[in-house]
């Protein structure tokens, strides 16, 4: 694994161990709404911040891009991160949400990492290198349309 996603991983980990904690809480969790249909709970905070404190181990000088507090500081390397990618699936039980965290270095994707708490699931993707779930390789079916496709959407 690339060792950007090793660190990712140890942060989307420790963003897990965060949202589990709340999920049988979820009518004690103070909620606010950022937008129509946008919200933010003291779980995505929370989880933020120990994205934030794992990364900011290793990598001090990088700059942040994180969902909840914004961008912090400047460097051609800058994680983009969103603590809890499907808060309004999981503020309503829904169990389809995930950690989302990715590296950007000179404005060029290189990196990234969704890791799902509920089904210990990580699908992992670095520049050249493919994609894992959980440390195995991926691949997408070869398919010419969209006849035997599986789409997905947010809406």
């Amino acid at each position: 694994m690339h060792p950007t996603l090793t660190i990712a991983q140890r942060a989307a980990q420790a963003a897990a161990k965060v949202i589990l904690r709340n999920i049988d809480r979820l009518d004690q969790l103070t909620v606010s709404e950022k937008g129509r249909h946008d919200f933010v709970s003291e779980v995505d905070v929370q989880a933020e911040r120990e994205i934030v404190k794992v990364l900011r181990k290793t990598y001090p000088d990088h700059a942040i891009l994180a969902e909840e507090s914004g961008a912090a500081g400047e460097s051609d390397y800058q994680w983009i991160i969103d603590p809890l990618d499907g808060t309004t699936n999981f503020l309503h039980g829904h169990p389809q949400f995930a950690i989302s965290i990715a590296l950007k270095v000179r404005g060029r994707l290189e990196s990234a990492l969704i890791h799902d708490p509920l089904r210990q699931e990580t699908y992992a993707a670095a520049r050249g290198e493919g994609a894992t779930l959980n440390d195995r390789r991926i691949r997408v079916k070869p398919a010419a349309g969209l006849d035997g496709a599986l789409l997905g959407t947010g809406f």
